[in-house]
């Protein structure tokens, strides 16, 4: 009995040294685990806050990219609402217009006109420019202003009124032809006699067809003999040292005629003048042939 009791209390002793191993074992099982499980969290909180920094740089891009296109935006709706703004004052006093088929209009639209189309496109208005084209001179305006011109300046050599100048054709040509230097036989701007300019005036101006010389053409013309009967386009004859006809011009008003002189050539003369009046051999007339 005393040795099963020994045995007993060997057996109980064993028992609880083996509960105690076991129980030490055990804690340090849930101590690892413990740590590892520590550990394991730690791992995951750094790779998430990795994500989180990735993706708020991400959101960070994002939202800079939006806020550069939310800064173009003001930008481009303020141009827009400046050009609005120039359109409605243009438009104050043009009367909106609405139209079916905005598309034609387009095609027929002037440059001097403006086409604004709302986004329904059915409603459209024409807006007229506010500033004005060029004004081209037309042929009219430029021939009036020759003519003014014309007209004040031979006015003042015949000592007239630039009203009293009613042939303007006359003077232009005169205008074109004064200056041309005198040569005895000549017919052209290289020199002319007095004969041969009296002959293409009276061609040029006129459409009348004159004989060469001075002394045919007194002899076609109806003789004048009183200065103050002389009309505009009457001939002028004189004796210059001579017996007979050596030069000729053309009447224009107050005693003045033109001529081409030996001196001067293409020039304007006065009848009243000593030189001239001295040689005056009288007016000649061309009538028209019926």
């Amino acid at each position: 009995m005393q040795v099963l009791k020994k045995f007993g209390v060997f057996i109980i002793i064993c028992l609880l040294a083996g509960l105690t191993s076991y129980a030490k074992t055990k804690g340090s099982h849930h101590k690892n685990t413990g740590k590892e499980k520590i550990r394991k969290e730690a791992s995951i909180s750094k790779n998430h806050q990795k994500q989180k920094s990735t993706t708020s740089k991400k959101s960070i891009s994002k939202s800079t990219h939006k806020t550069r296109h939310t800064a173009k935006a003001p930008i481009q709706s303020a141009t827009a609402d400046f050009q609005s703004k120039e359109l409605n004052t243009a438009t104050t006093n043009a009367n909106p217009l609405t139209i079916e088929n905005p598309i034609a209009l387009k095609k027929e639209t002037t440059p001097n006109t403006v086409v604004t189309i709302d986004k329904d496109l059915f409603y459209t208005r024409t807006v007229t420019k506010t500033i004005l084209p060029k004004k081209e001179t037309t042929g009219t305006a430029f021939s009036s202003s020759v003519m003014d011109w014309v007209k004040d300046k031979y006015s003042c050599m015949i000592e007239v009124l630039p009203n009293q100048i009613s042939n303007v054709m006359l003077y232009r040509f005169i205008d074109d032809w004064y200056g041309v230097k005198y040569r005895m036989g000549g017919d052209t701007k290289k020199g002319v006699d007095c004969s041969a300019f009296v002959q293409t005036l009276y061609k040029y101006v006129f459409g009348l067809d004159l004989l060469r010389t001075a002394c045919l053409q007194f002899d076609a013309s109806e003789l004048i003999t009183n200065p103050a009967d002389l009309k505009e386009g009457d001939l002028v004859f004189f004796k210059v040292k001579s017996s007979h006809i050596s030069h000729v011009g053309v009447y224009l008003r107050n005693n003045f005629f033109v001529h081409s002189a030996s001196s001067k050539g293409v020039s304007i003369a006065n009848l009243s003048s000593a030189y001239w009046s001295k040689y005056f051999a009288g007016g000649g007339r061309i009538l028209p042939k019926s």
